[in-house]
């Protein structure tokens, strides 16, 4: 009959029931600090304040675990973390606290080095990188401005405030005057170039106006170059011709003029003179002829107006002279 009793006493029931919670909840608990294939990975830090609880860990950007508690110790920060089982952490490895993203949060990127298991020791401060901070810049900022030596620095700002008192004021002031008077000048000399450019412009504006006259204009000078040029070669050979049949025939008569032959013989001269100085003038006009032509011609390519055919384009044989 107690038996009996025993199995109906709920209170017996009240306090399995209450056992077998705790039991699970413990179970729980630990399953959740210790997920089964997880294994626990320590650090120490000295600023905390981008890691929380739940945070990512990662080996080169795969996810590995995640932080699962903080604890403040005496002059440090105890950090501990569930990795992976068999993801290998080095007894050399490193911890890096990098950003997620640019508007914020952070992960934990492990850096697992070191031939042997880390096992249950934890990774030093010393191989734990945090995100740079104000304090982190002003710590830095000290040990740079340690190494300067102060006193060239002031030295050398004793000697500019002795410059820059005394008579040297005045040369200062000399010195920004002559600036301010070359930049004057510069401005003014920009205002003439932009003159400059203006009047060119009319220029060619006034040749983009007058460019059906240039074109005429080179044809005939053209013209005049091709024909002093064919009759000069003619005249050439009609001297020489002339030559040739003065020896044929003046050749009997030079005989009555045995006497007289000196006379004859300058006046020879003289006629030679004078047609040799004739077509000296007409080889220096035709060069003349053809400077001009170029000039013109240099104006009308720079408007792509040029004639398409002039006269020294063609080329007419005479005697003496082939193409």
């Amino acid at each position: 009959m107690q038996s009996v009793k025993w199995i109906h006493n709920p209170l017996i029931w009240g306090v399995i029931a209450l056992s077998m919670l705790m039991v699970t909840a413990i179970v729980a608990g630990y399953v959740y600090i210790r997920p089964p294939g997880d294994r626990q990975v320590v650090f120490y830090t000295n600023d905390a304040a981008s890691v929380r609880s739940g945070d990512s860990v990662r080996v080169a950007g795969i996810p590995v675990g995640k932080i699962t508690s903080l604890s403040l110790e005496q002059d440090r920060i105890r950090v501990q973390a569930s990795v992976d089982k068999n993801t290998f952490v080095g007894d050399q490895s490193q911890v890096d606290i990098r950003m997620l993203t640019i508007v914020g949060g952070y992960y934990v990127d492990l850096i697992p080095l070191g031939d042997r298991p880390l096992g249950e020791n934890p990774i030093p401060a010393g191989r734990v990188k945090t995100p740079y901070n104000l304090m982190r810049a002003l710590t830095d900022s000290t040990k740079v401005t340690q190494e300067i030596n102060p006193r060239p620095i002031r030295q050398s700002l004793d000697q500019i405030q002795a410059g820059l008192s005394g008579t040297n004021t005045e040369t200062l002031s000399t010195v920004i005057d002559a600036g301010n008077a070359l930049a004057d000048t510069i401005d003014r000399q920009r205002g003439q170039i932009t003159q400059i450019l203006d009047m060119s412009d009319e220029y060619i504006q006034a040749l983009s106006a007058y460019r059906g006259r240039l074109q005429e204009l080179v044809s005939k000078i053209s013209i005049i170059e091709q024909t002093l040029t064919v009759y000069g070669k003619g005249f050439g050979a009609a001297l020489a011709g002339m030559g040739d049949i003065g020896e044929s025939v003046l050749a009997p008569l030079s005989k009555f003029w045995v006497n007289n032959r000196e006379e004859f013989i300058q006046k020879v001269r003289d006629w030679q003179d004078r047609f040799r100085r004739w077509v000296d003038n007409n080889s220096r006009i035709i060069p003349r002829l053809r400077r001009v032509r170029d000039k013109i011609e240099r104006v009308l390519d720079a408007q792509n107006a040029k004639p398409e055919l002039l006269a020294t384009d063609l080329c007419i044989p005479v005697p003496g002279s082939v193409c």
